[in-house]
């Protein structure tokens, strides 16, 4: 008799062991496949996004993170997130403005800088990194600004985690780069660092703390703090280079 007990309780220790053991599993697959569905996102495509890109950018020379001839008199720096949507207003609103009237005249030059904002709310840092380099590399071919023109076109829901690579690729072949050229380039990715960190370090000494954020000043001169007051309009930004013309 006090065998057969013996037996039972092994038995139910046995079968409570396992309920745990499915249970484990259940939260572990589900979580797994939470992630999986993340990264499948269906992220919405402009229509004709590649030539809205060529279009703007047409003939105006693209040197590493620099848009525009390098002999300007006046320089815009913008610090933006590539997953930053007030960054993506900015970049489709009041720029392309300022890249038909000033920078294809030859009269101002736009130098964007990495600065991270929303991607960390992300995939964090080796997100930023990656998604960055992809556009940095980019400009090893001349197009860093046709490779951020076209992401901010494409720009998935924040906080998602869709840059991933094959996002990263998509936005490399409609912005028309050699794949083979910018994979190379990209490789090792530590080696971008640096310029990203530089980035942002001098967002912080001049106390810019969102994105996007602006400089703007003589080209080799002294750069002063742009607040702008509407991201779809070019009013500020217009003014500015007009006084420093």
């Amino acid at each position: 008799m006090q065998g057969l007990k013996a037996n039972k309780l092994k038995y139910l220790f046995a079968l409570l062991a396992l309920v745990l053991l499915v249970g484990v599993v259940a939260v572990v697959a589900s979580s797994g496949g939470s992630s999986g569905r993340q990264h499948r996102l269906t992220i919405p495509q402009e229509p004709d996004a590649g030539k809205r890109t060529y279009a703007l950018l047409l003939g105006i020379p693209q040197h590493g993170s620099t848009l525009g001839y390098r002999n300007a008199p006046v320089t815009l720096q913008f610090f933006g997130d590539l997953q930053c949507m007030d960054s993506r207003r900015v970049m489709l609103g009041a720029l392309p403005f300022l890249i038909r009237h000033w920078v294809r005249a030859g009269k101002l030059q736009i130098v964007f800088r990495s600065t991270e904002s929303d991607t960390m709310g992300a995939g964090g840092w080796f997100e930023f990194r990656e998604q960055q380099t992809a556009a940095l590399a980019a400009g090893k071919q001349g197009k860093l600004w046709s490779f951020i023109d076209v992401f901010y076109r494409d720009q998935g829901p924040e906080f998602t985690g869709y840059a991933d690579e094959e996002f990263l690729r998509r936005i490399a072949e409609v912005a028309g780069l050699d794949m083979d050229r910018w994979k190379e380039a990209r490789q090792p990715n530590e080696d971008w660092v640096p310029q990203i960190e530089a980035d942002e370090a001098m967002a912080r000494t001049q106390k810019l703390n969102s994105t996007p954020s602006f400089l703007i000043g003589p080209t080799g001169g002294n750069a002063y703090p742009l607040n702008h007051f509407s991201f779809e309009e070019p009013a500020v930004f217009d003014e500015a280079i007009r006084e420093l013309l």
